[in-house]
């Protein structure tokens, strides 16, 4: 049988109805079992017949490639990175070039969808600032799949506008000719045969032009250029598929080692546990809390956190640890406020957060969606978790906890309807199915039941 990331490929075309195609796509060694199992096979060898990668266009297959824009905060940056290499998966293209990663000035300045009352501004960094990219190279490395770095991070397109947040940076190399833009896919939540087609129409529509500008001309391969991926993608047919790609996408080790070490002192080297929370109670959420509660918003929304903890089951003599921006721009009062309403109601022993353990200038070396990250990662540790439902960082939290091998029961989000995003996010924020009860009792630690977990889901929908 072949590990769960060469079967990832298989799955995704599955779902695509391409399976002769894709089987064919996988290591050779692969070849003879797939074409048994899925009766296919010519000339008596049980395999199915090789076919190249790339898109056929008006009769000529192209080898392609695909780049695409991250944006916004940490968590949406997965999740665009989710959906692109999803597709990269199913339309067989042999590179993918990782957008720059994207950095907020302050988790301080309001953001708004409203440019004249925004004040957010974002800058692009290394995209190893928050993946371990030489892993992700090496496992899509696997699927026959190059994935590169940005040669440079300027220019750098306005994520104001994602859904047209296109790529800015120059491609040495490459044909401007060969550069086909894929519009109309941001937050479009489309079904994965629904992307991959615009994708080729997209495709069709391009060569089409280019040969009637210029006659004759042999383009030697394509670019896929997308926008924004951010929620493009309709999760919840594909879970199989998408959990392991989100698998893939292993987060920066340096941080990695950062998170360890704060568990460790929160644990006193494991002797005892913590719970934790994401508190989305920073400036940049105000448009938030106005829906919440008017100018009682704030109040409001703690309310709710204190609410929720006591459904979660908080206990009175656990520590709790904390993710909230409000101490990177000095609004410690705010902060001590909550923390009070918190210990108060019997939810915790304490609170506790990163700038406890951690001395200022390791902190102040790291990028605001760095240190984003080192509190996902904290968190992902905690025993029991509550987040906030409409935050991407909750919800991916939660779905990485439990991708994770932590019981479902043990995330818990704040619900939040009248924010409006309880659809969207249905339909595109989820990254693994809920194991029943049973599978649940079986599960092992929380790293060596990964490869079992994401390899029986992948048989399991291939079958």
């Amino acid at each position: 049988m072949a590990p769960p990331v060469r079967r990832l490929l298989l799955v995704a075309c599955l779902l695509l109805g391409t399976v002769a195609t894709c089987a064919a796509e996988l290591p050779q060694q692969s070849g003879a079992s797939l074409g048994r199992r899925f009766g296919g096979g010519r000339g008596g060898s049980g395999s199915l017949a090789a076919a190249p990668r790339g898109l056929v266009v008006h009769g000529r297959r192209y080898p392609v490639r695909l780049r695409y824009t991250a944006c916004t905060g940490l968590v949406n940056q997965q999740y665009s990175h989710i959906a692109a290499f999803t597709l990269a998966a199913a339309l067989g293209v042999h590179e993918v070039l990782l957008p720059p990663a994207a950095v907020r000035d302050s988790f301080g300045h309001v953001f708004s969808i409203h440019q004249a009352e925004n004040q957010m501004q974002w800058f692009p960094a290394s995209p190893s600032c928050l993946l371990d990219v030489e892993r992700l190279q090496r496992t899509w490395a696997e699927l026959g799949l190059t994935v590169t770095w940005p040669t440079t991070l300027l220019p750098f397109p306005d994520l104001m506008f994602p859904a047209g947040a296109f790529q800015l940076t120059p491609l040495p190399g490459v044909d401007p000719r060969a550069v086909v833009r894929v519009d109309g896919i941001y937050m479009a939540g489309l079904e994965l045969p629904q992307l991959a087609a615009a994708a080729r129409e997209a495709a069709e529509a391009h060569v089409a032009r280019m040969t009637a500008a210029f006659p004759g001309l042999q383009l030697d391969e394509l670019l896929l250029d997308l926008p924004c991926t951010f929620f493009s993608l309709n999760t919840t047919n594909i879970l199989p598929v998408v959990s392991q790609v989100a698998a893939t996408l292993h987060f920066n080790p340096s941080l990695e080692y950062l998170a360890d070490r704060v568990v460790s002192y929160i644990t006193h080297d494991g002797r005892r546990k913590f719970n934790g929370a994401h508190l989305r109670v920073e400036k940049d959420a105000a448009e938030w809390f106005t829906i919440l509660g008017g100018e009682e918003g704030v109040s409001v929304v703690w309310e709710m956190y204190r609410d929720t903890m006591l459904d979660a089951g908080f206990e009175p003599d656990t520590p709790l640890f904390v993710a909230t921006g409000l101490l990177s721009y000095g609004a410690e009062h705010d902060f001590s406020s909550g923390a009070s309403l918190l210990v108060s109601s019997r939810l915790c022993s304490e609170v506790l957060y990163k700038e406890l353990y951690l001395p200022p200038f390791e902190l102040q070396r790291l990028n605001s969606e760095q240190l984003a990250l080192l509190d996902f990662l904290i968190l992902a540790r905690a025993h029991k978790f509550v987040g906030f439902g409409p935050s991407t960082f909750s919800t991916y939290l939660r779905e990485h906890r439990t991708l994770h091998g932590r019981p479902p029961n043990l995330s818990v989000l704040l619900s939040a309807p009248r924010i409006g995003t309880d659809e969207l996010f249905a339909r595109s924020a989820h990254i693994i199915s809920v194991p029943d009860k049973q599978q649940q009792q079986q599960q092992g630690h929380i790293g060596g039941q990964q490869d079992r977990q994401l390899g029986g889901a992948a048989a399991t929908a291939a079958s």
